[in-house]
């Protein structure tokens, strides 16, 4: 689809330079556009009907920042785009936090049944938010068909907990198994050369094992079992269970699956988990009655989350801004959209904000395994920056600050992560691989002479010499030593201290505090506070830096998005097969190793940062 509009915008591109008559015409139909948009911008903002319950259905995968789509992309996503679905945190906790104390809002209906990949960090913090709702004394329901292991964390903090009588509830704790290619690239001949610093840094194992050292899965092992005495406490809290039912449930699933017939929903309302077996028009009926009847009175009176935030509108603007820079994803060289931390995106971002006169202070909020070391620094560098004239930069770390997520976070003022954040994995690898025999089983040589012993050095098609291996080692060594310095430095400690929780390892928020590596615990919401108390302001607003899209392509955005455009909207949310996440999983690996694309060839990444769950 992206070809398409593409297309659409070559055309408008190619009539603009024809001549007055074409001019004139594309004038005429942008008068017509602006017609339409000026009746669709006349519209007044949605209203929230008296005693309407909020429903909150979250769809794709939970992120800090969505990335903007193509405006006729996102028209026709559903039919025919394959962007998967997402969804802010940062609408859904402002949403909660605002109807929270909104005589208009009177309950709050959760549906996660097209919740996709969320880290336990955003999970935990959504079920906080609904913790706060339920604190004003309103209530919670939780609608779902079914519950997925995620959704079910949120659906326990509701007050009645209904699902249909086809529904599960699936719970079977975190697992982390990663891909291994050794076995591949042997078939390939191709020769991996390997460069790291760190006991426990597994990044490079899916090169050179077919499975998970011992080391790797004595600190896998730790910081998953870490995340999963959170997840059961939270639940077992939320439902009234008691401490270690649903550990035992999940060792006695055979059994207890066979005395409820091998009905899951049947386990899941013996079990505690679920409050009512029910289809869709008993609760809507439930809800019709306590609340009162939706408009055309088909179901209860309600507002989607997206469109009460319509209804609030923004915020007033303040002298005093926070400034929050995200970086989401794999940390890059270069330029690239808001999925990734493309490091001179950021730095402008962080430029930009530092000479913003209204900037208070700076918010560095970081969903990253890392990446390149070269582009980490460069982002830490211009962080640097700020701070030595006068900002204050507070780090929060999200549901991964990890490697090269923690090396930008390192000289902060302030370290906040939430207990379930995957941080650590202090460490530094390179990886060459050279293919010389994958060549020559197909007869292609190659053979010539250099000005120097490293002209030609790097040239995949030949070995490595004992000479490049021995100073790419030592750049790497370099690396590892100008990491643990950063650490050292911003986090008062001494180097040895540091190397000694270092060596690649990967802790839980909450360990990683005893350690020292964090200051505090807390959520986005804390560091924001935590920002405005160092620069010492009470009144401010929060500033998301961010790309945002052109005047064009927004005004296509708005019109699509109008009544006008209504016939190119689509209502049903695909969420991916079982074999696509698998497929998207390899994927999402492979464009990982493409992203490479360190100058130096020194990466900072935690592969076992991902986590399986269903």
């Amino acid at each position: 689809m992206k070809g398409v509009w593409e297309i659409i915008k070559s055309i408008f591109a190619f009539i603009q330079g024809v001549g007055a008559t074409a001019v004139g015409l594309l004038a005429i139909f942008i008068i017509f556009l602006a017609a339409i948009m000026v009746s669709g911008k006349g519209e007044e903002r949605p209203k929230v009907p008296e005693g309407a319950v909020l429903v909150m259905e979250p769809v794709g995968a939970i992120v800090e920042q969505i990335e903007y789509p193509d405006p006729l992309e996102a028209a026709l996503a559903s039919e025919f785009s394959q962007r998967p679905p997402q969804t802010s945190l940062h609408d859904i906790t402002r949403a909660l936090k605002k109807a929270k104390n909104d005589d208009r809002i009177a309950a709050l209906a959760l549906i996660t049944d097209y919740l996709g990949p969320i880290g336990p960090s955003h999970m935990h913090t959504i079920a906080a938010a609904i913790r706060d709702f339920k604190a004003s004394g309103k209530k919670v329901y939780a609608l779902s068909t079914a519950y997925s292991q995620a959704g079910y964390l949120l659906a326990a903090e509701a007050d009645k907990v209904y699902m249909n009588p086809m529904g599960s509830v699936l719970l079977t704790g975190y697992a982390n198994y990663p891909t291994y290619f050794k076995s591949l690239l042997d078939k390939l001949e191709a020769n991996v050369n390997v460069f790291r610093v760190g006991t426990y840094k597994s990044a490079v194992e899916p090169f050179i094992r077919d499975d998970m050292s011992p080391a790797a899965k004595e600190a896998n092992i730790a910081f998953l079992g870490g995340l999963w005495d959170q997840y059961e406490t939270s639940v077992e809290t939320a439902r009234g269970l008691e401490a270690g039912a649903l550990g035992k449930d999940i060792e006695d699933l055979p059994e207890l699956l066979r005395n409820a017939e091998g009905n899951f929903a049947k386990l899941a309302l013996s079990g505690g988990l679920v409050d009512e077996l029910a289809p869709r028009k008993v609760w809507r009926q439930a809800l019709r009655e306590e609340y009162g009847p939706s408009d055309g009175g088909n179901s209860f009176k309600q507002i989607h989350y997206e469109t009460y935030l319509a209804a609030l509108g923004h915020d007033k603007p303040s002298r005093n801004e926070i400034a929050v820079i995200t970086a989401q994803g794999q940390i890059v060289m270069g330029e690239g959209p808001i999925t990734i931390t493309a490091a001179e995106t950021v730095v402008g971002y962080i430029r930009q904000a530092r000479n913003n006169p209204d900037t208070a202070a700076i918010v560095l909020r970081v969903n990253s395994p890392g990446g390149s070391a070269f582009a980490s620094e460069l982002i830490r560098q211009e962080l640097v920056a700020a701070q030595e004239q006068g900002l204050k930069v507070i780090a929060s770390m999200g549901p991964v600050a990890a490697s090269g997520g923690y090396w930008i976070s390192a000289t902060a003022d302030e370290i906040w992560a939430a207990p379930s954040t995957i941080t650590g994995s202090i460490g530094i690898f390179g990886v060459i691989p050279t293919f010389e025999n994958t060549l020559a089983k197909v007869g292609i040589h190659t053979d010539g002479v250099g000005t120097t012993p490293m002209a030609g050095a790097f040239n995949t098609a030949r070995p490595l010499s004992d000479m490049t291996k021995d100073v790419i080692q030592q750049s790497i060594e370099a690396g590892y030593g100008e990491f643990l310095s950063l650490v050292a430095e911003g986090r008062n400690m001494t180097v040895e201290d540091v190397d000694k929780i270092a060596q690649g390892r990967v802790w839980v928020g909450t360990k990683a505090k005893e350690l020292g590596l964090v200051d505090h615990l807390g959520g986005f919401d804390d560091a924001v506070a935590a920002a405005a108390a160092a620069a010492e302001v009470e009144n401010y607003t929060v500033a998301f830096y961010r790309d945002y899209p052109s005047n064009f392509d927004q005004m296509i955005a708005d019109l699509l998005n109008s009544s006008v455009g209504g016939l190119f909207k689509s209502e049903a949310p695909k969420l991916p097969s079982s074999m696509m996440q698998f497929a998207a999983k390899l994927k999402t690996d492979a464009e990982l190793l493409l992203n490479f694309n360190d100058p130096l060839g020194s990466y900072a990444v935690c592969f076992v940062c991902q986590l399986d769950q269903p």
